[in-house]
C-alpha cells in the first residue's frame, strides 16, 4: 500500500477515540503531574536544540562515539543522557537483585533480557563483558524445559511463550554459540504446535490465555531458530486481522480494546508473515500517531491514559515497521516514521524519565526498574535511528540510515535495535546465521 503526505495527514487531524471534554480533563491531570518537569523542559529547549548528525560528524570510521564535553553528568545539561549512572544501575541489578524482586521469580528470563539489552544499548562498541555474557547464558539455559519444550519463568516452572521469547532473545544478546546449540529446537517446535490453535492464535502455556503476545513470542523465536513452517503459521494473519479494533489499533484478542503492546506484537508478526497489507494500515498509523501526547511528548498505551515511558518502545517502535508495511510512493515522499515527533519523545525521556541515581522510569515520581530501563532506552534508540528494509540472506533485514536524530549532546546516541526483535541487529543476525547454517529436516520436527 502506498500513500502521499496529504493522504497520510487525513488520519492525524481528528481523534475519534477521545472526546474533547476528556482531553481537557486529562490536560489538567498532566499539568499537575508534570509541572516541574515541563519547567525543566522549557529551560532545556531554550538552552539547546535538537541536532541532526551523520555518523561521520561525531564518530570515528568504526562508528565509535566520541566523548562529549558534557559527559561528566554534572546535571548542567537537562538533555544529557546519564549513561554512566544507568550503566551502574543495570550492573548493580545484574550483580545482585534486591530481595523484593523475589516477586518476579516467574519472570527470571525477562530480568536477564531486560538487563542485558539495556547494557547492550548503552555499551561501547566492544560489547558486554565476557563474564556477564557467560553467566547470563548459563542462567537462562537452566529454565529450559527439555521434556515439554520451551522455557519456563524459573526453575521447575512450566514452559510459557513469554519467557521463551525472553530466554532466546537474551541468548542472542550473549553472542555465545556454545549456548545456542543447547536449545532443543525439536522440542521447541512441538511446544509451539501444542500451543497453536485452529484459528491461528496461540495459548501462552498449557491451559493459559490466548492473545497476540503469544503469537508474537512464538513466531519471532521460530524465525530465529529456523523452525518456521506452513503448519505453524497457518491462519495466523486471520487472527491478527480480527484483533484490529474500530479505531485502528490492535487488541489482545478480537473484540477487546486496542493497546500499544498488542498493536506492536500484531504488526510485527504480520510483517514477519509477509501479510501486513491485510491490516487497515492507514488506520493503524493514525492510531499510533494519536498515542503521542502533545504536552509531554511521550506515548500513552491507549486512549485517555497517562504517558508511560515503556510505550516509548511499544508505540514509538511501531513507526519503523510501518515504513516496511506502507512503502512511500517515491524516495522523496513522506514515510510513516515522519509522522511522529522524535525530538519530543527524546525530550520526555531525557527530562522526565531518568532517575537521578540511575535507571529509567515510567513517569515523574516513579522509581526505576529493569523493565522500564530496558524499554525506555529502546524507545530512545528508536527515536534516534531510521531504517530501510531489504530482503536479506535470512529474510527481512532492517538497515540503519546514515541520518540520525539526536536531541541533546551527541553522546546521547545509543546503538540501534531491530524494530521487530528488539535486540541489536548484529546479535540477531549472528543467531539467524548460526541456525540457518544448521537446518533441521521439517519432517523431523513433528
Amino acid at each position: 500500500m502506498r500513500f502521499t503526505a496529504a493522504e497520510c495527514a487525513l488520519f492525524f487531524t481528528s481523534d475519534e477515540d477521545c472526546p474533547s471534554h476528556s482531553h481537557d480533563a486529562q490536560a489538567e491531570v498532566e499539568e499537575l503531574i508534570y509541572g516541574e518537569y515541563l519547567a525543566a523542559l522549557r529551560k532545556a529547549r531554550s538552552a539547546t536544540a535538537s541536532r541532526v548528525a551523520s555518523p561521520t560528524d561525531e564518530s570515528d570510521g568504526a562508528g565509535t562515539r566520541r566523548s562529549d564535553a558534557t559527559d561528566a553528568e554534572d546535571g548542567s545539561d537537562p538533555l544529557l543522557l546519564r549513561r554512566a549512572r544507568h550503566q551502574r544501575y543495570v550492573q548493580r541489578n545484574a550483580d545482585a537483585l534486591p530481595a523484593y524482586m523475589s516477586a518476579l521469580s516467574a519472570s527470571r528470563p525477562w530480568l536477564v533480557y531486560w538487563l542485558l539489552h539495556a547494557l547492550d544499548l548503552l555499551s561501547a562498541d566492544h560489547g558486554l563483558p565476557e563474564a556477564l555474557r557467560l553467566r547470563a547464558a548459563t542462567t537462562v539455559l537452566r529454565f529450559q524445559q527439555r521434556a515439554t519444550g520451551g522455557f519456563g519463568g524459573g526453575l521447575g516452572q512450566i514452559a510459557h511463550l513469554a519467557p521463551t521469547y525472553a530466554a532466546v532473545h537474551a541468548l542472542a544478546i550473549t553472542r555465545e554459540p556454545d549456548a545456542w546449540k543447547a536449545i532443543d529446537r525439536r522440542a521447541m517446535y512441538r511446544f509451539f504446535m501444542r500451543m497453536k490453535q485452529n484459528d491461528g492464535s496461540f495459548r501462552v502455556s498449557d491451559g493459559g490465555e490466548v492473545d497476540l503476545r503469544g503469537m508474537y513470542c512464538a513466531l519471532t523465536v521460530a524465525r530465529i531458530l529456523g523452525i518456521m513452517t506452513p503448519e505453524l503459521t497457518a491462519n495466523c494473519i486471520d487472527f491478527i486481522v480480527k484483533c484490529q479494533a474500530y479505531d485502528g489499533g490492535l487488541a489482545a484478542s478480537p473484540g477487546l480494546e486496542a493497546h500499544g503492546g498488542y498493536t506492536f506484537c500484531g504488526l510485527a508478526t504480520a510483517i514477519l508473515l509477509g501479510e501486513a497489507d491485510k491490516l487497515n494500515l492507514p488506520a493503524l498509523l493514525g492510531w499510533a500517531v494519536r498515542r503521542q501526547m502533545p504536552l509531554e511528548g511521550g506515548f500513552q498505551g491507549r486512549p485517555n491514559k497517562l504517558v508511560d515511558g515503556c510505550y516509548s518502545w511499544w508505540v514509538g517502535g511501531i513507526f519503523a515497521m510501518l515504513d516496511v508495511a506502507m512503502p512511500a510512493a517515491s524516495p522523496t515522499s513522506a514515510r510513516p516514521s515522519d509522522a511522529w515527533d522524535r525530538e519530543a519523545l527524546q525530550e520526555y525521556i531525557l527530562v522526565a524519565a531518568q532517575n537521578e541515581l540511575g535507571g529509567l522510569i515510567d513517569k515523574p515520581g516513579k522509581s526505576p526498574d529493569q523493565y522500564h530501563t530496558c524499554y525506555v532506552l529502546s524507545g530512545l534508540s528508536a527515536a534516534q535511528h531510521q531504517f530501510d528494509a531489504r530482503s536479506g540472506e535470512y529474510g527481512l533485514e532492517f538497515v540503519t540510515r546514515e541520518e540520525l536524530h539526536i536531541t541533546g549532546p551527541v553522546g546521547n546516541l545509543l546503538h540501534p535495535t531491530d524494530p521487530i526483535h528488539n535486540v541489536r541487529p548484529a546479535a540477531l543476525h549472528a543467531m539467524l546465521r548460526y541456525f540457518a547454517e544448521r537446518p533441521i529436516d521439517p519432517t523431523s520436527l513433528e
